[in-house]
């Protein structure tokens, strides 16, 4: 008898596992598709205003489908939110923040994890100290929260990705040469053919503004730029004019 329950216990210890996996693998298997297909997919950057917070919205569009969205709020503190989506809607969202009101000495980063499934979260994981209960008003508000939010950032990013192109992004790879001072500051690198690029430094995002503290640190380096065209206004230059712009870096050497 004690042999069988132990059996028993033994078949449950090792069986719960493998169905706890189960009920996520194609929140995986989409999750490892979408990111190993990146670099082929159109990229598009955009910004989403709901009073008072600004989100810089970056986009993986595939066929003009929305497939991927890393979305920053400018709230201090609110992190970095990631969805990946299934015909548009979320299936995986990776969200992190730090934890602890404003001022405090430290503040610690939480992640979470949220799967959805059939338009609900069904499963949410986080790091979060001491671990808090969810109960059902939790998951709706929560849910709620991102499919609203998820639907406003990829009308954000279809509207900015559309036949205008006015912030459809290119990527180029060279090495960093260093940052020109001016009226504005500028990127400037050599790609892989040996061509000089100057790129105008308005509105990037914390990668390259990381750079501008310290260039000499990483002259030199390999580094993958995602770009665009755009008419702005440049008073010291003389007014509008079509300029290339940096929306950010990838360092594809160590920095």
């Amino acid at each position: 008898m004690k042999s069988t329950l132990a059996c028993l216990a033994l078949l449950v210890f090792t069986t719960l596992p493998a169905l706890a996996q189960n009920d996520t693998a194609h929140h995986r298997s989409v999750y490892n598709a979408i990111n190993a297909a990146e670099k082929s997919l159109q990229k598009v950057t955009a910004t989403h205003k709901d009073d008072p917070t600004e989100f810089a919205l970056t986009g993986w569009l595939q066929d003009g489908e929305v497939k991927k969205i890393v979305a920053l709020c400018g709230d201090d503190g609110a992190g970095v939110t990631e969805y990946y989506l299934e015909d548009e809607r979320p299936l995986f969202v990776f969200n992190t923040y730090l934890q602890g009101g404003e001022g405090a000495q430290k503040r610690a980063k939480v992640e979470e994890r949220l799967y959805f499934k059939d338009g609900g979260i069904f499963k949410w994981l986080t790091t979060e100290k001491p671990a808090p209960v969810f109960h059902g008003e939790d998951y709706a508000a929560t849910t709620e929260l991102h499919t609203t939010n998820c639907a406003a950032f990829v009308a954000a990013l279809k509207n900015a990705g559309g036949t205008k192109g006015k912030a459809v992004a290119k990527v180029l790879e060279g090495t960093f040469t260093g940052i020109e001072e001016g009226d504005y500051f500028h990127w400037n690198m050599t790609t892989k053919s040996g061509e000089e690029r100057s790129f105008f430094i308005l509105k990037p995002d914390a990668s390259v503004d990381k750079v501008l503290d310290k260039p000499a640190a990483y002259a030199g380096k390999k580094c993958r730029v995602t770009w665009k065209k755009s008419t702005e206004n440049l008073p010291e230059a003389g007014g509008k004019m079509e300029i290339d712009q940096i929306l950010s870096v990838e360092w594809t050497t160590p920095r």
